[in-house]
């Protein structure tokens, strides 16, 4: 250990101090020790040392260094006295600091003093100006103020303001700079560093084409670029999603030897994985890995996002276990994506296994985890547990934000807990943050569905004098929401009260309107809100009359809808492919099948433009009227055109085939779907399962019930329900035992029908004995019914 000296010693303790320093050998607390032991016995030479000092203690504490500064000052010059690389040390701490006045007061000081200032403190100041954006003034001191001060700028001078220009987007006068730079009045030639800082600069702005042409005569100078270079125009033509020619960067900077870095590599699979190229973005990774350069958990959690957006969390999943097992450990950041992407795919069996193994890992759950968490569980109406989230998330000294609390009081809101969500609304503003209209669309759409019309418009009131204005499109949006709940009268007290808003209501406010009448079944008002449309000078287009149209069909009035197609065609309003689609589902739905067959001839004699939506209403149509194998032939001639169909309507074409008997040409439409990559849904799975049980083809079922799971689909309580049942209906207990834990991890119910048949198979003694198959909660059940 380091012993003292004594205070006799001051000079001896002054070489210790500078040879410690020199040696790197002095650490802040260590300083601030031997800052206080020196400066009682300061000498004029004690400057030295306690610049040393100074600048140790200013490299993590800038206001500590400012305070002992104060303290060397209080002494007086005739004992010790700042030099002007002790006031080079002050304005490098008010910099860091944001003390600009300080800085300059320092800055002041040295003039007075008639020292010459060193290009290192205006340096200080010019970082100081551009941190707070006032590029001009800094401008004016390199450029005016040095030079008169007969302080020459250096390369350094002008990097910082390079920075700060091209920060503020401002490349092109950074570039006119740079070229100041060499100029015979300057003379302070750019380097490497300062044509990448434009360079950077340019594609930060989107401008590649600059940053290549300055990238080239970067090279006519005989400057070598070097790895920021390249990955700086890398990025930048990525994010222009020039893939190619980013693609050919990366070759070039290659045959130049410069090594590409994990930064350069992350630009390139970010920009892959922007445009949905995801095995261009894999073969960037492979050719990571066979160049040694160990990727990072940017790159990881790039691909993990791009997969889970994608809706294959399994293939994020197998990325974020092999960070487990070999490093980098997965951030909060990784966490975050895969937990989104359960949670966006519905899979909270997922979700909360993947919270614990956070916890577990010693990982901090952030705002945005438990943000993703709440949002989880409030999409699936389980607010209880995500207000057990929400408090768990104060516990551990986070502070709820906007996003938490407007998630949970729409949750409140959805399951008619208004007095709760008002709770939550009033401690939100109490803790200083503000509501935003979002939340106040949430409050005021909950009160008018339990029709508190009183509170709805007391909210209203408190959002305008908040100072939050509502505009068409708030109007729009509640009026919509509640004309799709059914709600119209409660939407047209909302459009009565537009007026004191000051809005007027458009096309788009009326159509709103007009679709809760129909949806409503009160075609009488829809259409006389067409004619007040109309009167107050608002012509409606294809949309409203699709919407009436819509509207007569749903009640079986055809006729007046055939009426009002008529009546856009007098109007001059073109009947769309949407018109006629809504027409040919009523007449399916109607069972005018024949009808709807004479309406499509028509229709492509006509040359309407038919789209996927209107063919799988056809199809649909015909398969529901038995008219199969017309649809096979349509789907064959579809399938020949490149059409690629919703995977809803081949869901109906198999569960038709399938009824009917044609259970080989169901499996080959099934073989279709998976040959052509489209994605299966949890009732194509049901479908095909069901019958792979009622075929008996039991392992069949179960691969493809794994597969399933792999491939992201989470099974919801109807397919697993319907498993059950099948398999109870061939004595299959122990497999029907595995579906029934499979419905408790996801916190589904047992279907009445489940229940009513799982006693029943239990009652008689055929299969007693099998009950050790069942989850334990299931055979005390039965325990329970049978004793």
């Amino acid at each position: 250990m380091f012993r003292r000296p004594q205070a006799s010693g001051g000079a001896l303790l002054e070489h210790i101090v500078v040879d410690r320093y020199r040696a790197g050998d002095i650490g802040a607390e260590d300083a601030l020790h031997l800052f206080d032991e020196l400066l009682p016995q300061a000498r004029p030479a004690s400057i030295r040392a306690i610049n040393c000092l100074l600048a140790v203690v200013s490299r993590d504490g800038p206001a500590l260094a400012v305070s002992l500064f104060n303290r060397v000052a209080r002494a007086g010059t005739d004992k010790v006295a700042p030099t002007v690389h002790t006031y080079g040390l002050l304005i490098g701490c008010c910099r860091r600091l944001g003390r600009l006045d300080l800085g300059f007061a320092a800055l002041g000081r040295v003039l007075k003093t008639g020292w010459r200032a060193e290009t290192i403190t205006f340096t200080n100041l010019l970082k100081a100006l551009c941190a707070q954006k006032k590029i001009g003034d800094a401008m004016d001191i390199m450029l005016r103020q040095m030079p008169e001060l007969d302080c020459t700028p250096n390369v350094f001078s002008y990097s910082v303001l390079l920075k700060g220009l091209c920060e503020q987007k401002k490349s092109q006068e950074a570039l006119e700079l740079l070229y100041m730079m060499d100029d015979e009045v300057h003379s302070s030639p750019p380097t490497v560093v300062s044509f990448n800082t434009v360079i950077d600069g340019f594609c930060k702005q989107g401008d590649v084409d600059e940053a290549l042409a300055l990238f080239h005569e970067m090279l006519e100078r005989g400057i070598s670029p070097n790895l920021v270079t390249y990955s700086s125009i890398i990025d930048g033509l990525c994010k222009a999603q020039a893939m190619d020619r980013a693609e050919k960067f990366l070759r070039r900077m290659i045959e130049d030897g410069v090594t590409p870095d994990c930064t350069t590599y992350t630009s390139l699979v970010h920009g892959y994985c922007s445009l949905g190229q995801g095995d261009k973005a894999d073969r960037i990774f492979q050719e990571m890995s066979r160049a040694c350069v160990e990727p990072d958990t940017v790159i990881y959690t790039a691909l993990m996002e791009y997969h889970c957006k994608s809706g294959r969390c399994s293939e994020a999943r197998k990325i974020f276990d092999s960070m487990i097992q070999r490093g980098p450990k997965p951030d909060a950041t990784a966490y975050s994506v895969l937990l989104h992407g359960y949670a966006t795919e519905g899979s909270l069996f997922h979700v909360h296994n993947l919270y614990d193994l956070m916890v577990e890992n010693h990982v901090e759950p952030d705002n945005h985890v438990f943000n993703i968490l709440i949002c989880a569980y409030v999409k699936h109406d389980m607010v209880d547990a995500a207000m057990v989230i929400f408090n768990k998330m104060q516990h551990q000294g986070l502070r709820p934000d906007i996003v938490t609390y407007g998630t949970l009081v729409d949750g409140l809101c959805k399951i008619g807990q208004l007095d709760d969500a008002m709770l939550l609304f009033n401690q939100m503003i109490s803790r200083g943050l503000h509501p935003n209209i979002i939340i106040f669309n949430t409050l005021i759409h909950g009160f008018c569905t339990c029709g508190n019309w009183e509170k709805a418009k007391a909210l209203f009131f408190e959002m305008v004098n908040r100072g939050i204005c509502p505009d068409i499109v708030f109007f729009n949006t509640i009026m919509g929401d509640l004309c799709k709940s059914r709600m119209v009268a409660e939407a047209q007290s909302l459009f009565d009260l537009m007026e004191h808003a000051g809005e007027e209501p458009n096309v788009i406010t009326y159509t709103t309107l007009i679709n809760g009448y129909c949806l409503a079944g009160k075609m009488d008002e829809a259409m006389k809100l067409l004619d007040v449309m109309v009167s107050v000078g608002l012509k409606p287009g294809a949309v409203t009359y699709d919407t009436l149209i819509n509207g007569f069909c749903m009640i079986g009035r055809v006729n007046e809808a055939f009426a009002l197609v008529r009546e856009m065609l007098n109007k001059g309003v073109t009947p769309g492919t949407v018109t006629h689609s809504i027409i040919l589902q009523a007449l399916f739905q109607s069972g005018q099948a024949a009808s709807a067959k004479i309406l499509y001839l028509s229709m492509t004699m006509d040359e309407v433009p038919l789209d996927v939506i209107t063919y799988c209403i056809i199809l649909r149509g015909l398969c529901k009227n038995n008219y199969v194998d017309e649809a096979l032939q349509m789907f064959q001639n579809l399938c020949s055109k490149g059409f690629q169909l919703e995977i809803g309507t081949l869901n109906i074409m198999i569960g038709t085939l399938l009824k009917g008997g044609r259970k080989g040409e169901a499996m080959n439409l099934f073989s279709y779907i998976l040959a052509n990559r489209l994605a299966p849904d949890v009732v194509t799975y049901t479908l095909v399962m069901v019958h792979f049980i009622e075929e008996g083809l039991l392992e069949e079922s179960d691969s493809l019930f794994l597969s399933m799971q792999e491939n992201g689909c989470a099974p919801d309580s109807r397919m697993l329900n319907s498993v059950v049942r099948r398999l109870l209906q061939r004595g299959e207990v122990s497999r029907a035992g595995f579906y029934l834990s499979k419905i408790d991890e996801n916190h589904f119910s047992l279907e009445a029908s489940t229940s009513s048949l799982l006693t029943s198979v239990f009652t008689g003694g055929k299969y007693r004995h099998h009950r050790k198959f069942l989850p334990e909660k299931y055979r005390s059940s039965m325990d329970s019914t049978n004793g």
